[in-house]
């Protein structure tokens, strides 16, 4: 009996520390007018007068000029059309409220948007993120949207693929950043040029690019730490100021030159 209590008093305890709370979708009443469509996770309406940007929790959509993001502006408008009604009660680091938001017909939008591969599904933040994070698997199985292999432009056979992340370094992550690191592998019996290629996570800021004229041999790997150091044929850096991979949850993806997303690894 004790353990029953205690169990259930530290799920309340993590519930609470997550600082969110399953949505409510609101009254149909309370639907607010859509001023305009900013990109494919973020929007303008007006909220007791004026105009307030919303940020769509729990996904995110390729930045303005990277491959998709048109398409993804362009659905979201789609799905919102005049009015939305809100759920939430919290904000980002720059003011905007973060929000599901859901169509007139009380679609989410947030999570139609991963369904039809349209945006990705953060890992953490927000209570719908294994609903999410669901949504985003079978999207990316089912090679739909920005997951189609030719998304972003000719697409290239290769045998590259991610073969293991580290993601929570030894001690202090912020200390030992190049104790987290992610491997790419080449399985196929032809070398791969990488000039071009990129790995990326979850978040609108980690970007790291192949250096220009790097082979990967076939049957070998090479490991991209998170820190800095100098480079080497099995061994690369990502030189980011910060630890790149969220020890709560988070996703690796591998492009081509394209843009296309060669292969994906959550954890």
């Amino acid at each position: 009996m004790q353990w029953t209590v205690l169990v259930v008093a530290l799920a309340l305890i993590l519930l609470a520390c997550d600082g969110t709370t399953a949505p409510t979708p609101p009254d149909p009443a309370h639907s607010v007018p859509v001023i305009r469509v900013l990109d494919g996770d973020s929007l303008v309406v007006e909220l007791d007068s004026e105009e307030i940007e919303v940020r769509l929790l729990g996904i995110n959509t390729p930045e303005r000029h990277e491959c998709f993001d048109s398409q993804a502006k362009t659905r979201a408008a789609e799905l919102a059309g005049n009015r939305v009604r809100l759920a939430g009660s919290d904000e980002d680091r720059f003011g905007r409220l973060l929000r599901y938001v859901y169509a007139e017909d009380g679609t989410l939008i947030n999570q139609q948007l991963v369904t039809e591969g349209m945006a990705l599904a953060l890992s953490s933040g927000h209570s719908l993120r294994a609903e999410f994070k669901a949504a985003e698997a079978t999207a990316f199985q089912q090679r739909i949207g920005r997951w189609q292999p030719d998304a972003c432009g000719p697409t290239m056979r290769t045998g590259a693929r991610i073969s293991g992340l580290e993601y929570d370094a030894p001690g202090d992550d912020a200390r030992n950043r190049n104790g987290e690191w992610v491997d790419i592998a080449n399985s196929g019996s032809e070398p791969i040029a990488l000039d071009g290629w990129g790995i990326q996570d979850e978040s609108s800021s980690h970007r790291f690019q192949f250096p220009a004229g790097f082979l990967l041999a076939p049957g070998t790997e090479v490991r991209v730490s998170s820190g800095c150091g100098m480079g080497s044929t099995d061994h690369l850096f990502w030189c980011d100021q910060d630890p790149v991979w969220s020890n709560g949850g988070d996703t690796a993806y591998l492009l081509d030159p394209a843009g296309n997303v060669v292969d994906r690894f959550a954890f």
